[in-house]
């Protein structure tokens, strides 16, 4: 929800992303696409559980994992090294 109740849609995007980009000084092709799969990148890599990402960008845990869940195998690798056994 927008900050005044309202829903968003393609329109409302437009520049409020147009100004952030601007803002953070990113390239000026960056969209509100690139920016979603940037953050979700960075949330798998983190370690991020696969359904917390899936609830807080309002898509499937099927979806994020199959497009995201090859980056999920490193932080399963870095877990393991952990263990003593």
């Amino acid at each position: 929800m927008r900050v005044a109740g309202e829903r968003w849609n393609k329109d409302s995007w437009k520049k409020p992303i147009a100004k952030a980009v601007f803002v953070g000084g990113l390239p000026k092709e960056a969209t509100a696409y690139t920016l979603r799969h940037s953050t979700i990148t960075d949330l798998v890599s983190a370690g991020m559980p696969l359904l917390t990402i899936a609830q807080i960008s309002g898509t499937s845990a099927e979806m994020i994992e199959r497009h995201y869940g090859h980056l999920a195998s490193h932080a399963a690798v870095k877990a393991l090294e952990t263990l003593a056994i």
